[in-house]
């Protein structure tokens, strides 16, 4: 067993394969305290497999399941801690976090590459692909994962939200405000809906509370500079 220190949790990993204990290395705390005990089983294994199996068409490995499984039970606690999962992109820019976040494919971590070209050395990636988000004290905080996408870009590292951005690839670059309504049910797509209806609630509520109190907009644009200026301005204007 090791214990992990992630979104300010400690959490006990008893895992079946030491590839498992590798891939969350970044994360490991020297604390012998938990408030979460997670054991994977083989029951747990091999629904990520099957999953995986449904939405990609090939089979990921067993560690790779391993992890995967980690990372539900991790989302199914969270909400009871006023946190979520929310599948995005994001970095930190100027001490604050900065969210893109569309269907996979859209070009969320190319939006972030391009920022990090942009402004060099003032943009350090958060996490790539699965962040977890919590409200302390009401302040929504982003926290990198060791669930940071293909390219292994994040850090362990946390900030405070400054915005989201929702993508959509486009010919031209615009960017507008969006409403709470219609960010509600972008950010519903993105995020982990627990079945069980205690939890759906209250993640229904942190979400609500989110789209109330950090701007969201959309993004249309196109792989270049152009679109990185054109959402920056929209956001410090």
């Amino acid at each position: 067993m090791k214990i992990y220190r992630i979104a300010e949790m400690n959490i006990a990993v008893e895992a079946k394969y030491e590839e498992t204990y590798r891939y969350l290395s970044r994360f490991l705390t020297d604390s012998t305290d938990y408030e979460l005990y997670i054991q994977p089983t083989d029951e747990m294994i091999e629904y990520e497999k099957k999953l995986g199996e449904e939405i990609h068409g090939t089979a990921s490995r067993p560690p790779v399941c391993e992890s995967v499984a980690i990372l539900r039970a991790i989302c199914d606690d969270i909400i009871g801690k006023d946190g979520f999962f929310l599948h995005c992109s994001c970095l930190k820019y100027k001490g604050e976090a900065i969210i893109f976040t569309a269907p996979s494919g859209t070009g969320k971590s190319t939006h972030a590459s391009l920022w990090r070209r942009h402004f060099k050395d003032e943009v350090e990636m958060i996490n790539d692909d699965k962040p977890l988000v919590r409200e302390k004290d009401g302040t929504f905080i982003i926290y990198g994962t060791p669930w940071n996408g293909k390219h292994g870009l994040g850090n362990n590292i946390a900030a405070p939200i400054k915005t989201i951005v929702f993508l959509r690839q486009a010919p031209t670059n615009t960017a507008a405000p969006v409403s709470a309504v219609e960010a509600l049910a972008l950010l519903l797509q993105q995020t982990v809906l627990p079945s069980d209806k205690a939890q759906l609630s209250k993640l229904l509520d942190l979400l609500g509370k989110l789209v109330e109190t950090i701007p969201m907009y959309r993004l249309e644009c196109t792989i270049s500079d152009e679109a990185v200026t054109t959402i920056h301005d929209m956001i410090y204007h």
